[in-house]
């Protein structure tokens, strides 16, 4: 427990000196969240030859904008605000400019698909495979909106709080959203089922 706390003190240290532009406190902020940023951005825009840029451009304008970090919420939860959005911008210009829009599933089998960064665990190894396929091609398909909601929910495990935080919405709004989500995602996996 100690060790938690010595943990929380640093990083508060770590950000009073990057928003005072010490890169290398920011330095080690960023070594603290890239796998996690990463991982949010790899789910949200399914791009792994896109993720080491995306993520640095992401830590760019957390840097620019340490200044605005109130300590309102904790640096990961306002960190992933920034991640998300941009990810967001990104897939709005990659539609703008796409003469042919590629939907996020095709081809994500190729590249390993969101089943390779989910943590799906069991008994029978083959079934975990066979969830974690099936769970990669239902978040392809879902709407952007509903990917969203999902992987931060379903995947990274946040709460309900840190979601609106992130989304900037209200906690009913967002449990609305995701409700909405979950219940789509079930009608695509019973759709999915009948073609069988």
């Amino acid at each position: 427990m100690g060790n938690l706390a010595s943990q929380d003190a640093q990083e508060l240290e770590w950000i009073r000196r990057a928003q005072r532009g010490q890169r290398e406190a920011f330095g080690s902020l960023v070594e603290r969240y890239q796998r996690r940023v990463f991982a949010l951005v790899f789910r949200l825009t399914g791009e792994r030859d896109q993720v080491e840029d995306l993520a640095q451009e992401i830590f760019i304008k957390a840097f620019r904008a340490m200044g605005s970090y109130s300590f309102a919420s904790s640096f990961g939860t306002w960190l992933s605000r920034i991640a998300v959005n941009h990810c967001y911008d990104f897939l709005r210009r990659r539609r703008a400019s796409a003469a042919r829009f590629e939907p996020l599933g095709e081809g994500m089998e190729a590249k390993g698909g969101l089943a390779d960064m989910a943590s799906v665990r069991g008994p029978d190894p083959e079934r975990a495979a066979l969830l974690r396929d099936l769970t990669s091609k239902l978040l392809a398909r879902a709407p952007r909106d509903d990917r969203v909601l999902l992987v931060l929910k379903e995947i990274e495990g946040l709460s309900m709080e840190e979601m609106a935080e992130i989304l900037g919405m209200r906690i009913g709004t967002v449990k609305v959203r995701l409700h909405r989500a979950r219940k789509r995602m079930l009608e695509d996996f019973r759709r999915l089922q009948q073609r069988r």
